[in-house]
């Protein structure tokens, strides 16, 4: 099947650069559970590796490795499938025939093992299929009131004198994480990075001694326990007035013709506390073939408290390449005011990049809780039930890229399984 971007930053590459030549025939094992002799198995294997070499040659001088791979995994399918050598040999010859009449490779995204391989040409029209129809997704203005999204007006607040970090300094919050009041500090001594006692996973419901039981989902300790986890204590601000004040919104730029310009574009920020509150850490966007737009870690305007790694998954800020302002920058050679962009709670982002965009589609809207706002499903459970897909299941924090990505797969589903399905009816 064809890569996707998130499989091709999670693969490591375990192939020499230097190598240029096909690998050859893929050497077959013995299988102790195999009734298939192994000089049977070998010719099939043969046989397939010089079948997808004719359909990879455009492409082996990139990937030299690639008939060799899928011959051996072709065989293997085809063993793990059949219970005898005439079923084997059938299959086999079926399998054959049919990557004889596939057409030669286009790309190295045109690849895959017979039974998986989709040929383009039906991937671009079920494609277009879709596509055409995001306008009818993307969310009314009162949706976006509803959901508390940054909207135009804000921007004419120009005669609002603007804040500082240190406009805070001396005043009481109250912490994210474990809801106590605190006194904001210029400057965190040593008893301050411990001074939060809180639990970082939500409450879910857990059998205990056969009943159910409320649990934090970090430690498996009842409701109401004292945290598991130390850190400093951490505010965000949500008033949409308070965070333009600290750091001015923007618009996207007006439409553009520019060749990189996308119609539809996902996104997923990643956020640290600062001394200022909650700020920008990481943008990854992604267009809507789920390819790389931008991925990238951003320098807080403010001092860092904590990186949030439980949920970022960012340990470090090293080898940062740009500020909030050249972010955007990068962001916007891709982005203009008719792009749609898509996200879970897309609100967060869009507050995070400090941007107005009303033209958005949110998978928050798109897949609502049964018990209506201000509950949402969260897009590890969307992600679950509807793509049968587990993410975010890592200690490591939040892969920005999956999320965005599975935004787009969460949008396709819903034009092709509930916007069609109003049209038959």
């Amino acid at each position: 099947m064809p890569m996707s971007a998130l499989e091709a930053r999670k693969r490591t590459a375990h192939t020499a650069t230097f190598q240029t030549k096909p690998t050859g025939p893929p050497t077959v094992t013995p299988t102790v559970k195999s009734s298939i002799p192994l000089k049977v198995r070998q010719l099939i294997a043969t046989k397939l590796y010089e079948a997808f070499i004719r359909i990879y040659t455009p492409i082996l001088a990139e990937h030299p490795t690639i008939a060799t791979e899928h011959a051996a995994q072709q065989e293997e399918k085809i063993l793990t499938s059949t219970s005898n050598q005439a079923g084997y040999k059938q299959s086999a010859a079926n399998i054959l025939m049919n990557l004889k009449k596939r057409p030669i490779s286009t790309s190295g995204t045109d690849v895959g093992l017979d039974g998986e391989w989709v040929d383009p040409k039906e991937t671009a029209a079920s494609k277009m299929a879709w596509i055409e129809r995001i306008h009818e997704c993307v969310i009314d203005m009162d949706t976006l009131k509803e959901l508390k999204y940054p909207l135009p007006d804000l921007l004419d607040e120009t005669n609002t004198a603007p804040l500082t970090a240190m406009d805070a300094v001396g005043t009481i919050h109250e912490c994210d994480r474990c809801r106590q009041d605190y006194l904001i500090k210029a400057v965190l001594d040593k008893n301050d990075l411990d001074a939060c006692v809180y639990h970082p996973n939500r409450i879910r419901m857990m059998k205990v001694d056969g009943l159910k039981e409320k649990v934090y989902a970090c430690c498996e300790d009842p409701l109401g326990s004292v945290g598991c986890t130390r850190g400093p204590h951490v505010y965000k601000d949500e008033d949409t007035a308070v965070l333009h004040q600290k750091i001015p919104y923007v618009r996207a730029p007006p439409r553009t013709d520019s060749d990189r310009r996308q119609r539809l574009v996902a996104l997923d920020c990643e956020m640290g506390y600062t001394t200022a509150g909650m700020e920008l850490i990481r943008l990854t966007a992604v267009d809507e073939d789920m390819k790389v737009l931008v991925d990238e870690l951003v320098l807080p305007y403010n001092m860092i408290v904590d990186l949030n790694s439980h949920y970022s998954g960012i340990t470090t800020l090293k080898g940062v390449k740009f500020d909030l302002d050249g972010l955007r920058k990068e962001l916007f050679k891709y982005i203009d005011q008719d792009t749609i962009i898509v996200g879970h709670g897309l609100e967060n982002d869009l507050n995070a990049l400090r941007i107005v965009h009303t033209n958005v589609i949110d998978t928050v809207a798109l897949f609502p809780h049964k018990n209506g706002l201000p509950y949402r499903n969260s897009l590890r459970g969307l992600t679950a039930a509807h793509l049968k897909k587990f993410i975010q299941t890592g200690t490591e924090g939040h892969d920005s890229l999956e999320d965005a990505s599975v935004c787009i797969e969460l949008l396709e589903l819903y034009i092709k399984k509930v916007l069609d399905k109003r049209v038959q009816k």
